[in-house]
């Protein structure tokens, strides 16, 4: 009698499945990781701009005080594109990993400063780690993560920034309550270390493909007119001068003469330190319109409706926390709900219907007055009305359009200069948001100066200084309006079914990619897993 056949012998060892679940569990702690980066990253700023009353209390130095914000904020500017077009020339977690030990070592310097100057001066070395940390972060998971499982990462990772500004005001306030406002700076040294013990055991060097040498000369280009911009902006909307002042004038010539020769470099030269040239792609030059419209909304509109609330409506902070709430929590939402959509729509079909939308809600904050109500809740928790109504679809549909636009721009770009093409998106959103505050600032004081013209009693004086924020809040919404038309040039969608893409080690020549040991999901693997550089034939 013939023996039964043998059962067919497993295509996988036995002894692969616990690798292949331990892979997976070391994507998740590489995300967590990251995410807390980024988090700390985002969430800085908030917490300082809490804490610096109490700074300048302690330092006996209020004058000048806005520096310790706009040094952070120069300095990170300038750093996003430096960072980005580094990760793609050399390791992206070296790179990474440079950017947060800079980042924790400005923090630990702030915390020490004994005067004003050496905190700028240690804010600015904080803020130059930090503009490296978001850009450099999602070029990793780009191309170490399949197209369907890094449009989930991507978006949960965009989410940060509304989750900051959730926790920052707490934070912050926490923190002067039961110790010195120094712990606001030595707060990021175990989050940062976290993140650095476990990028450097858990991810492999993610050597990039391209070949080039970084552009020295576009790095200082671009330093000088960040540099000068927003020296000249700071000066006119915190310290008074005009616009006819001969040293604003002679920064904006200045800024106007290195931002020709930049672009005219960039365009030029082989290895731009920002690839404009990948502008001519569609999908990208319209993300980066996107990011950048949304950039101005999304900054300014937190800074004015804290001072509306505050200043104008003479509210508490509680409430100015509460009414941000409103806008942030959506927005998280939304980030967080990209990833699921993508995967089933095309970007457009995702990111202008909610931008729609926001455009609509924005237009509700164009017509306030004395009378209108923060919120009107029903059943004690539902809101439906006041300020805070609109402020819900406002933040989930911006929150949809920047995860979006941000993960279109890394999956269109070509593989070469990814991190560079996210550099140029987070470079748009942030300098356009900052450029945005300062301008609106300016705006608003030279509004109310107009419509409080002649004006003497404090109600038409109140009535003036509304007027003028209702003028902000409809240059936001014009700017939520430009991002739907932007939206109309954002095609294609997710590719789903690709594999990550393989990262070269120092070991192969160039061109040819490497042989990473990858979980189902593209896992992220140690340098220490790496297998032995096989003989080439002959050898």
């Amino acid at each position: 009698m013939p023996e039964p056949p043998s059962p067919p012998a497993s295509s996988a060892p036995p002894t692969e499945r616990p690798s292949s679940r331990f892979r997976e569990f070391e994507n998740v702690l590489v995300l967590v990781g990251i995410f807390f980066a980024i988090l700390m990253g985002a969430m800085d700023s908030l917490v300082v701009s809490t804490v610096l009353p109490t700074i300048a209390v302690d330092l006996h130095q209020a004058d000048g005080v806005a520096f310790v914000v706009s040094g952070y904020l120069v300095s990170a500017t300038i750093a996003i594109p430096i960072f980005s077009r580094l990760s793609d020339l050399s390791s992206r977690r070296n790179v990474f990993l440079v950017g947060l030990a800079i980042f924790i070592a400005g923090s630990a310097l702030a915390g020490l400063s004994q005067n004003l100057t050496e905190l700028i001066v240690f804010r600015s070395v904080q803020g130059f780690g930090g503009g490296g940390i978001f850009p450099v972060a999602i070029a990793m998971v780009a191309v170490s993560f399949p197209p369907e499982v890094r449009t989930r990462a991507i978006a949960a990772l965009s989410a940060s920034s509304g989750l900051a500004i959730v926790a920052g005001p707490l934070l912050g306030s926490y923190i002067v309550s039961v110790t010195t406002w120094r712990w606001v700076f030595y707060i990021n040294l175990p989050f940062g270390l976290f993140a650095i013990a476990v990028v450097a055991l858990a991810v492999g060097p993610l050597r990039a493909t391209a070949q080039g040498r970084f552009d020295v000369p576009g790095a200082a280009l671009v330093a000088g007119w960040v540099g000068t911009l927003m020296v000249a902006l700071v000066q006119v909307s915190d310290a008074g001068w005009l616009w006819t002042d001969p040293r604003i004038v002679a920064l904006l010539a200045a800024t106007g003469l290195l931002l020709a020769v930049f672009v005219a470099r960039e365009l030029r030269v082989a290895d731009p330190l920002i690839p404009l040239r990948t502008l001519r792609r569609g999908a990208i030059a319209a993300a980066n319109g996107i990011l950048g419209s949304t950039g101005v909304v999304f900054s300014a509109l937190i800074t004015f409706l804290s001072l509306y609330v505050g200043v104008v409506l003479a509210h508490s902070a509680g409430d100015i926390r509460d009414m941000i709430y409103f806008f942030a929590v959506p927005m998280i939402v939304g980030a967080g709900l990209t990833g699921v959509f993508l995967n089933r729509v095309s970007y457009r079909a995702l990111v202008l219907p909610g931008l729609a939308v926001s455009a609509v809600s924005a237009l509700f904050l164009t017509n306030l007055t004395a009378s209108t109500p923060l919120w009107v809740l029903s059943y004690g928790f539902v809101p439906t009305g006041g300020i805070a109504l609109p402020l819900i679809p406002l933040g989930f549909g911006l929150g949809l359009a920047l995860a979006a636009a941000t993960i279109a721009v890394q999956n269109e770009a070509p593989a070469a200069t990814v991190g560079a093409s996210v550099g140029l998106a987070k470079f748009s959103q942030t300098l356009a948001g900052a450029i945005g505050v300062s301008a609106l600032s300016i705006y608003q004081a030279s509004r109310y100066a107009q419509l409080s013209r002649g004006a003497t009693s404090p109600v038409a004086l109140q009535s003036a200084l509304i007027g003028s924020y209702n003028g902000v809040f409809l240059v936001l919404a014009l700017c939520v309006v430009a991002a739907c038309l932007c939206a109309f040039g954002l095609t294609g969608r997710v590719p789903v079914g690709q594999p990550a893409e393989a990262p070269t080690t120092s070991a192969d020549p160039p061109g040819r990619a490497s042989s990473v040991p990858r979980g189902p999901a593209g896992s992220l693997a140690p340098a220490s897993s790496l297998p032995p550089e096989a003989p080439a034939p002959g050898r």
